[in-house]
């Protein structure tokens, strides 16, 4: 039953609410008028009663000739009932009280007054209010054979009307307002039943407006608050597609520009380069010095210069391989081999820092499908990079290891280094972005790229001060040949 109202709409929700309040006050206010209804008839019941056996009484007692007015019996009425008559007198044709329910009366003449009086027929009627209730006094001649014999006095007083009425207004007045405050409680249900999951797509959507696509809200019921959160769900989605395709326009951009620009310098820069390569390497031997020491230091100059002629070259040759589309050379191999002959291409210069390496894998090998040159091209930039982040010494980690659970071979590249400023993480993959005074900032931005075109991906963790964590993940080779 609640998850069906939970999915009726606002509008019938709504609806219900007010029918369903309307009723209610209906119901109460018809049993409310039945009961005081009820009770006038037998209030009215009681005073007619009362009045009759009041007036019978004293017509019989005046009309006594041979006996005294009983003047017991009057009294009895007044006491018998609470409500209605107050006072009943017996008067004489020379309006003097021969019997009263008020002895102090008895012998005196008979003094009514009132705010006003009224004649119906032979019967008149005194009206006057004391202390906010209203009595009347009700002068009834008793006429026999047409001789006056006296008349009857009585009177009453209808407080009790009075505070019926007051008394069914205010049950009445307490009903209405018991039902208005539960439609105000409910309201205040249904405004914050509604309000809250608004406030939390508004959030959601400052979240959204500063950038965070990875927002997702919890949908509940079908009403429309929940096809609104569903929507709010879908267009995020579509946006963080939106904002992902764009990324990828934006990079197919770079690398064309990229790929004009290093087809230029491809021609402008390699020749001269290998031409000066040939030319050092024809000084080297021609005109060498012939004592050894100045020799020495020739060769080291010469060493010297061809190193950044290297330096240069694998310049150019990144722009070559960021720019241009990858062609991949997929074989199976094991990545503990591959690390390997890689350290061993960085050793040297991680002893002439102090670093120390060290190499954390299985037994088991570690295999996926991959380009060997590629990948090998990749772990030489994370390895040069986590060297260059320790200049002054440290230890740079490698842990190579497979998940037979989701088939997953991971490598994970860890030093002791300076680590990346926060305001510089979310930028270390963007092409031409580097903090190093040499370096054009292509390493990490290929390395990626080459990690992806493999179906992997590379996450980097770092905190300023403790070191940088580099983590590769590669489909395994088993999950992919099916073994």
């Amino acid at each position: 039953m609640r998850v069906v109202f939970s999915n009726l709409s606002f509008k019938t929700k709504f609806l219900l609410m007010m029918v369903s309040l309307f009723s209610l006050l209906v119901v109460c206010l018809f049993i409310l008028y039945a009961m005081a209804e009820q009770e006038l008839i037998e209030e009215v019941r009681h005073q007619t009663e009362e009045l009759s056996t009041a007036i019978q009484l004293s017509v019989e007692e005046i009309s006594k000739s041979d006996e005294a007015v009983d003047i017991e019996k009057i009294k009895g009425i007044t006491s018998f009932k609470k409500k209605g008559i107050k006072e009943l007198s017996v008067i004489d044709s020379a309006r003097d009280v021969i019997a009263s329910s008020n002895a102090s009366l008895i012998g005196k003449k008979l003094k009514l007054k009132g705010e006003s009086f009224k004649t119906i027929g032979n019967v008149t009627e005194y009206t006057s209010t004391s202390d906010g209730q209203k009595r009347f006094d009700i002068l009834l001649p008793v006429v026999v054979d047409r001789e006056l014999l006296g008349y009857v006095h009585i009177a009453t007083e209808f407080d009790d009307f009075t505070d019926l009425a007051r008394s069914n207004h205010l049950r009445r007045l307490t009903a209405t307002i018991i039902i208005f405050a539960i439609g105000i409680l409910l309201t205040l249900y249904f405004a914050k039943t509604y309000t809250g999951p608004i406030q939390e797509i508004a959030d959601a959507a400052r979240k959204v407006a500063a950038g965070d696509m990875t927002v997702q809200l919890k949908v509940r019921g079908l009403d429309e608050i929940g096809a609104l959160t569903s929507n709010f769900n879908d267009m995020v989605r579509r946006l963080s597609d939106n904002n992902a395709l764009q990324e990828k326009l934006k990079e197919a951009e770079q690398m064309s520009k990229i790929g004009v620009l290093a087809s230029g310098i491809a021609h402008e820069v390699r020749n001269p380069l290998n031409f000066i390569n040939l030319s050092i390497d024809h000084l080297r031997v021609a005109y060498g010095p012939e004592d050894a020491l100045r020799r020495e230091a020739y060769l080291a100059s010469i060493a010297g210069i061809k190193s950044e002629i290297d330096r240069l070259n694998g310049m150019v040759s990144n722009f070559l391989d960021y720019g241009r589309r990858l062609t991949l050379n997929l074989k199976r191999m094991d990545l503990r081999p591959i690390i390997a002959e890689t350290l061993v291409l960085v050793s040297d210069s991680a002893g002439a820092q102090n670093i120390t390496i060290e190499t954390i894998q299985s037994d088991e090998a570690v295999e996926v499908q991959a380009d060997y040159r590629h990948l090998k091209t990749c772990f030489i930039n994370i390895f040069l990079n986590a060297i260059q982040a320790m200049p002054d010494g440290g230890k740079l980690t490698i842990n190579v290891a497979l998940s037979n659970d989701n088939g997953i071979a991971g490598v994970m590249v860890s030093d002791t280094g300076c680590g990346i400023a926060p305001e510089n993480l979310s930028k270390i993959f963007e092409p031409y972005f580097t903090t190093k005074e040499i370096g054009i900032g292509l390493g990490l931005a290929l390395t990626r790229r080459i990690i992806e075109e493999h179906g992997g991906s590379l996450t980097i963790e770092s905190e300023q001060g403790r070191g940088t964590d580099a983590s590769i993940k590669l489909p395994a080779a088993r999950r992919l040949s099916g073994v």
